[in-house]
């Protein structure tokens, strides 16, 4: 996707630019500076913790949820790959490299043009319009706000934003044609086998996504874990009476945990949770704004198929919950609507684990203990079986292992310190 040149040095263009920066410098005020520090700070977190606001506030549930995560940071990758490939074609210098009187508040060693800044906020507004239409003049003045931080804080010209900003949303129009065939707005029109043994719910969410196209898998029902414990076996039994038995002596630490990775409607969700996670270790390690992109799309891609692959294991066995099989149980976080086999919560966990654990070694300890923790609250809380969470594991750990495999063959270069 190669660019028009940017204006010429000493171009009567080019000069008007330099005094719009001037004019502007003169204006810059302490929100302005702020604002402007924000969006450098990180771009791509910051759009980010958009979609998780969104997803919060519009209640989106889980599977949908790792679609648009992921959808949103494919976008952004794909975009700054674009915009790196650009900037070193081109190798503009920055408006402070170009004329000595302009100050630019924050730092750059990437070439000007196009701005990264305008393409993640061009890709990123461009996704979120179309997930959520009614947010699009929310979506269009953050998108302003981002790129015009850029050129009062002397890290761009204005040819710089408007063709980042062009590339962005042409690379997000190619991940919308994909995500309108994806298959995630097929109606539902089946029936759920009933009688004993079976998940017997009403108004089920998502019961067709195991159908959905994944990003990183070839066919996912040949990732199609084994059936479930039979309801009558010894096996069954013996997980149903540790579900009761942790319902029936649940201490203080299991409540706290099962809260704290509940994630139901009306919050970022169990892939957003790890996103926010994700999120946090960009920053702790500085990674740039294209490295952060690739780390958040690579687990994202594997969440969403690893909540494909779980939700296909769900409607296909459609196992009862343990309340079901045991009135007895108690659960302080809720009942989801869909049936039990497999973890949705260990799924997305081990998926991101798994990627997290490449990207970030020196943390893989503290990762992998997470997402068990994660797993684990499920029991905690009277919402899974462990063979539910073991099996969920297995399958999320798939995913993230070819999201590893991915990113082991896409060329990026290891981090340096």
């Amino acid at each position: 996707m190669r660019l028009e040149p940017p204006p010429s040095l000493g171009s009567p263009q080019e000069t008007r630019e330099i005094e719009e920066i001037w004019d502007l410098q003169l204006e810059r005020n302490p929100k302005m500076l702020n604002i402007a520090k924000t969006w450098d700070e990180g771009g791509v977190i910051g759009w980010n913790e958009i979609a998780r606001d969104l997803v919060a506030k519009h209640k989106t549930d889980p599977p949908m949820a790792s679609r648009i995560y992921a959808l949103l940071s494919v976008a952004q990758y794909d975009a700054l790959v674009s915009a790196w490939n650009n900037k070193y074609y081109y190798y503009r210098p920055t408006p402070s490299e170009t004329d000595g009187k302009i100050y630019s508040m924050v730092s750059s060693k990437e070439p000007s043009y196009p701005s990264e800044h305008a393409a993640i906020a061009g890709a990123s507004a461009e996704i979120l319009k179309y997930i959520y239409p009614d947010e699009a003049d929310f979506l269009e003045d953050k998108a302003k706000e981002h790129q015009e931080s850029r050129i009062w804080a002397g890290a761009n010209f204005r040819s710089d934003i408007t063709a980042g900003d062009m590339l962005g949303r042409d690379v997000a129009r190619k991940v919308i044609d994909r995500a309108r065939a994806d298959g995630s707005d097929e109606t539902w029109d089946g029936t759920l086998p009933t009688g004993p043994g079976h998940w017997n719910g009403t108004d089920p969410v998502r019961p067709n996504w195991g159908q959905v196209k994944p990003w990183l898998a070839s066919d996912i029902s040949q990732l199609r874990p084994s059936p479930p414990p039979s309801v009558n076996s010894q096996e069954f039994k013996d997980a149903l009476t540790e579900v009761r038995n942790v319902s029936d002596k649940r201490n203080a630490h299991q409540l706290m945990i099962a809260k704290f990775w509940a994630d139901g409607a009306g919050t970022y969700t169990p892939p957003g949770h790890w996103n926010e996670i994700a999120c946090k270790m960009i920053e702790d390690y500085d990674q740039n704004e294209i490295r952060a992109a690739r780390t958040l799309a690579l687990m994202n891609m594997a969440m969403m198929d690893a909540g494909i692959c779980c939700w296909d294991a769900k409607y296909y066995y459609c196992l009862l919950r343990p309340w079901e099989a045991d009135p007895e149980i108690t659960t302080p976080i809720g009942r989801p609507n869909f049936p039990s086999y497999t973890s949705g919560h260990s799924a997305f966990s081990a998926a991101a684990a798994e990627v997290l654990s490449y990207v970030f070694p020196d943390e893989e300890d503290k990762i992998r203990s997470t997402a068990e923790e994660a797993g684990m609250s499920r029991l905690y809380g009277g919402i899974h079986y462990r063979f539910d969470i073991e099996e969920g594991q297995k399958g999320g750990s798939s995913m993230g292992k070819m999201a590893v495999l991915r990113g082991r063959s896409d060329g990026c270069p290891p981090q340096t310190p």
